[in-house]
């Protein structure tokens, strides 16, 4: 098989919230804007949002799932343009010398989304 990802879907509590922050906070392009509905596009994938779902609650931190990481080219400036925005950090920059630095960021939802400046193409 020759899988390329192209297409991610993201279940939100509250379309409204979660569009102010991917388009407003992260800027990131808006492809279609609908009630309940907006596509975004992150690089060459389109990031598809859905409201209306409950956040599932945990006892304690979740050991699986999925996390976006949204390239840049200047982590720091992307830090700071968080930071600016009201964006939750957590922790502090890591870097794997010759790979990338990257720092982990929440949204809303309190889903865990990665800005990461790479050195060398992941793939």
């Amino acid at each position: 098989m020759d899988l390329k990802l192209q297409h991610v879907v993201v279940r939100t509590t509250d379309i409204n919230i979660a569009r102010e922050f991917y388009l407003n906070k992260l800027g990131l392009e808006v492809l279609e804007d609908a009630e309940n509905f907006f596509a975004a596009k992150a690089g060459g994938v389109r990031l598809s949002f859905f409201g209306g779902y409950e956040r599932q609650e945990f006892t304690e931190d979740a050991k699986t799932g999925f996390s976006l990481i949204l390239r840049t080219v200047n982590l720091e400036k992307a830090i700071e343009n968080a930071r600016e925005n009201g964006i939750k950090i957590n922790g502090e920059v890591i870097n794997i010398p010759g790979f990338h630095k990257f720092l982990e960021i929440e949204d809303p939802d309190g889903n865990i989304l990665f800005f990461a400046e790479y050195e060398k193409e992941p793939v």
